[in-house]
């Protein structure tokens, strides 16, 4: 099962040439949200601190469309040891109150305990 609602893969303008694509989707509860990921293989280029600025760009642009106010959005990074996926992918969730945000936090909360205890549970059997 899966949270991700309505699951869209685009390559807006200024993605194609950072080896980067955008993934649009809904939560239930949110309906603007947003993975910013770029691709790991070994022949696309290096994902640098330039990349992660053009991110939070994005990001300030999809809650300017959304809400006409650039700074309502949040994201989440995480740093490359802990990443499910190797490539650097920024979650942007477009939100305009502090439930939203709060809502974010119990989804994604729920979601990793679940497959922590998953994982654990799947260790256990072996």
């Amino acid at each position: 099962m899966t949270l991700m609602i309505d699951r869209k893969v685009s390559v807006p303008p200024g993605f194609a040439e950072r080896s980067c694509l955008q993934v649009s989707y809904r939560l239930p509860g949110l309906r603007h949200c947003y993975v910013l990921c770029h691709d790991a293989s070994p022949d696309s280029p290096n994902a640098g601190p330039g990349l992660v600025d053009f991110f939070i760009w994005k990001a300030e642009q999809l809650a300017l469309e959304t809400t006409g106010d650039p700074q309502a959005y949040m994201v989440i990074l995480s740093g490359a040891s802990i990443r499910r996926r190797p490539g650097l992918h920024m979650h942007v969730f477009i939100v305009r109150y502090r439930w939203q945000k709060a809502w974010v936090y119990l989804v994604l909360g729920a979601k990793n305990l679940g497959l922590a205890l998953w994982q654990a549970f799947r260790r256990w059997l072996r």
